[in-house]
């Protein structure tokens, strides 16, 4: 099942990245915490010009709203369940630093990287998904100064930012308070 059985490559890794892609997708990861092989636009776009160019402009427009419609459809879900809330439409990373007036910032690393620096490795496995050992995937970090807030591993960089900014912006809004301490913190070194 599926139109990636299709796609000719000679990309070793590809298949466990298209099977790692369904399996966050049937999970429900938010529209910022997945990172598709580049081959799947690729593909959708070709096949919508296809259609643009055999069947012309009007068949090709039916095409490509047949494909975003799920897109849409998640989106309007989203503006009707939680009352108009755009921020979860907002990219995670802009609607983190925006929160926090720039304190913070957020960076990526590879794992075994991370672990070479020295940062906490038991700080991640709450996660359930750290090895020191492997060296594959790449930890999302956000921190102010020094002081670590938040991390996630994640196959993908892109995966990593977006999930760690999502995971520190909802640990923020449960814990408004962390803001201010923050800036009472950042002010003591000024200082």
């Amino acid at each position: 099942k599926g139109l990636h059985r299709f796609i000719d490559h000679r990309n070793a890794a590809l298949p466990g990245r298209l099977q790692s892609y369904q399996l966050d997708l049937e999970t429900g990861r938010g529209l910022w915490s997945t990172d598709p092989p580049k081959v799947i636009p690729d593909v959708i776009e070709a096949l919508i010009g296809a259609v643009h160019v055999d069947s012309g402009l009007n068949a090709g427009q039916k095409a490509a709203l047949c494909v975003i419609a799920p897109l849409l459809k998640s989106i309007s879900c989203m503006l009707n369940n939680e009352l108009n809330n755009l921020t979860s439409l907002v990219h995670p990373k802009q609607n983190l630093y925006e929160m926090t007036g720039g304190i913070i910032s957020a960076r990526v690393y590879k794992k075994d990287v991370f672990h070479k620096l020295g940062f906490p490795s038991p700080l991640l496995c709450e996660f359930g998904s750290y090895s020191s050992g492997d060296g594959g995937g790449y930890v999302g970090v956000v921190k102010c100064k020094q002081v670590i807030l938040s991390a996630a591993v994640e196959a993908s960089k892109l995966a990593a930012i977006n999930v760690v900014c999502e995971l520190t912006v909802q640990m923020l809004k449960e814990r408004p308070h962390i803001i201010s301490e923050l800036q009472d913190m950042l002010s003591v070194f000024a200082k």
